[in-house]
């Protein structure tokens, strides 16, 4: 479930630690891989933006996927809607593709259920070419 320290370990983004859990080391931090798990056995109304954490991009064209339990799930990408989402590959993952501009993009993913509207946000900055 979570990160934990063994000290053999000389692998992954820190050594000595075991970094394959869905939740990072300091417990706080969910990782894209529980919010998809979360997707897929609750029922609870929630969003999220898969990849947020990826600040700092080096490519325009990308693909945005979010998972969540909602209805209407819609894309905003610079306050302009992007449409639609791509036919789901599950009735828990949306994707769209997009193209980002130079500088500081925001994502933003909402959607609604059972009259709650949920929303997840990130800042994507394109490095300049």
């Amino acid at each position: 479930m979570f990160d934990f320290a063994v000290d053999s370990r000389s692998e992954g983004d820190t050594l000595g630690r075991n970094d394959k859990g869905l939740v990072t080391y300091d417990r706080v931090t969910r990782k894209d891989a529980f919010c998809m798990c979360r997707a897929n056995w609750t029922n609870t109304p929630f969003v999220h933006l898969n990849s947020a954490r990826w600040t700092q991009r080096t490519v325009a064209a990308t693909t945005v996927r979010a998972y969540g339990t909602v209805d209407n799930v819609q894309l905003t990408l610079n306050g302009v809607a992007v449409g639609a989402p791509k036919p789901p590959a599950s009735d828990h993952i949306h994707t769209w593709p997009i193209t980002l501009r130079p500088g500081a993009n925001t994502v933003t993913i909402t959607g609604t259920r059972d009259g709650r509207t949920c929303t997840d946000t990130a800042t994507w900055t394109l490095a300049a070419a």
